[in-house]
């Protein structure tokens, strides 16, 4: 896929067109390391499921009434933290976009500019690192600067030494933050 501009994604999903209906729930949160704003999507009737494979594991992320959390910082946004919930509520996994900026459309749904780099966490602790491919590319192509570039690998690798350190971390606050959306 040629990379044409920065890819701007909103917290409701919007021209996905994997999804039929959703049910969209905002809020703001404040956690002892985290503040910000929480959007929970539910997928309430999709054209079909969603697996990934990482680590040789294939994960499904998408199905009916699977939701997903998702958490703008409100303090220097550095990534954005998609977790993902089977329809029994389960945690499937913690997808960490590394974003340029956050902000909110004029109806108030928010949004971020990913900067291409991701991380993937699962519960068992597997984490993994994709998309330098992409990074690289927007960087070759003009869509992102130098500047951006470093912005990108710095927060990457900041991220990953503090899910080592601490991996049950960002697990607990995506459960917690989830909890408090009532069904």
């Amino acid at each position: 896929m040629k990379l044409s501009k920065m890819k701007r994604k909103y917290a409701d999903r919007r021209g996905w067109r994997r999804i039929i209906s959703s049910r969209i729930r905002k809020k703001q949160f404040m956690w002892p390391s985290f503040h910000g704003e929480a959007v929970l999507i539910q997928f309430n009737e999709i054209k079909a499921p969603l697996s990934v494979v990482y680590g040789g594991v294939r994960t499904k992320t998408v199905d009916q009434n699977y939701t997903w959390l998702q958490l703008f910082p409100a303090h220097t946004p550095q990534f954005v933290l998609t977790a993902m919930f089977n329809a029994n509520g389960r945690l499937v996994q913690c997808y960490f976009d590394v974003i340029h900026q956050v902000g909110h459309d004029e109806l108030g749904t928010p949004w971020f500019d990913d900067l291409y780099l991701d991380l993937i966490l699962f519960p068992n602790h597997r984490l993994y690192l994709v998309d330098e491919d992409e990074l690289t590319e927007a960087l070759d192509n003009g869509i992102i600067t130098a500047e951006m570039y470093e912005k990108a690998w710095r927060t990457a690798q900041g991220l990953m030494r503090s899910i080592k350190k601490n991996p049950e971390h960002f697990l607990m606050l995506v459960r917690d933050v989830r909890g408090t959306f009532s069904n």
